[in-house]
């Protein structure tokens, strides 16, 4: 029975994510939104690999969890820059700001 409901809390988890990047246009909840996702395809392998016995899933799960935070970081980062260089946070509107004011 626990099996069934890390499938059902991962696929509300996928569909948020989902909905998220479908209808935000800020760059961090587009980036959140990502994350989301992310983490319930390893939701999903952590949790078949536990109740299932596959050992194989479990290491992919691993690997994509150390792959996630580096995404997260790099991700954090051109936030940072975007944000520093153009002053604003909605990639739409990235080209309009390109010049750096000093003021």
């Amino acid at each position: 029975m626990s099996f069934q409901i890390d499938m059902i809390f991962a696929i509300i988890l996928f569909a948020i994510g989902l909905y998220g990047i479908t209808t935000k246009a800020d760059f961090l909840k587009i980036f959140f939104s990502l994350e989301m996702l992310l983490n319930a395809v390893i939701l999903i392998l952590a949790s078949s690999a536990y109740h299932f016995g596959m050992t194989q899933n479990l290491a992919i799960a691993y690997i994509i969890i150390v792959i996630a935070t580096l995404e997260a970081a790099a991700g954090v980062l051109i936030f940072l820059l975007a944000n520093r260089i153009t002053h604003e946070v909605i990639p739409d509107r990235l080209n309009e700001g390109g010049k750096y004011d000093d003021k």
